[in-house]
């Protein structure tokens, strides 16, 4: 019986195990694999060359079930921080959270920044479309799918696009304020209004950021 018992413990915390590294990023499954991999080689030769009654010892959790504990704990931080910051339901919260943090890691934004211009854009509306095209979270035009090779009308992958966007206006203009302004007007704009309408949308950005400035968790 206790054998039996040991052995359905096992089992569960392989399937809890497996279970976390299904929802874990590619990276982390690779990293999963890989240690996986490792060890049943280790455990396949102590069984060839070993002894028949030797003793087991237990061994560490692999390094990417650590990953993937220490990443769902920013995505939740994070999270937190948006649902206090902008007063978005929890549910979405959670949900952006995730794609946010992993966009702005790829493209080096500060991901306060990236969730600011994404409730500026669209209020975390997934599949909102505006009167000139404009669609999902992040507000992407059409023209911008072949830049950022995404769908668009997927919300993760809008988000993605916009980061990538705006880290590629911060690259072609030197600095944050310059890629804020392109973002909402287009870049080398020669109207004033442009220019007018483009800076109240840079301190709207501004003013979004500084409420995550305001928040202690």
């Amino acid at each position: 019986m206790r054998t039996d018992m040991d052995v359905n413990s096992k089992m569960l915390l392989a399937g809890r195990l497996l279970s976390m590294v299904k929802r874990a990023p590619f990276i982390v499954r690779l990293e999963v694999l890989a240690v996986a991999v490792a060890l049943i080689a280790a455990v396949g030769l102590a069984e060839f060359y070993g002894p028949v009654d030797y003793e087991r010892s237990a061994f560490a959790i692999p390094a990417g079930i650590h990953q993937r504990a220490a990443w769902e704990e920013e995505v939740g931080t994070f999270a937190a921080q948006m649902h206090r910051a902008f007063g978005v339901r929890k549910s979405v919260a959670d949900e952006f959270s995730g794609w946010i943090l992993e966009a702005s890691t790829r493209q080096s934004l500060a991901p306060e920044l990236v969730a600011s211009v994404i409730f500026a854009e669209s209020s975390f509306r997934k599949h909102v479309k505006s009167h000139v095209g404009a669609m999902g979270p992040a507000q992407v035009r059409p023209y911008w799918r072949g830049f950022c090779g995404s769908d668009l009308g997927d919300p993760e992958q809008n988000v993605y696009c916009g980061a990538q966007i705006l880290s590629h206006y911060q690259t072609v203009c030197g600095d944050e304020q310059c890629a804020l302004l392109a973002y909402n007007v287009g870049i080398n704009q020669d109207d004033e209004l442009m220019h007018t309408a483009g800076r109240r949308y840079v301190r709207k950005i501004d003013e979004h950021r500084a409420r995550f400035d305001a928040i202690v968790l």
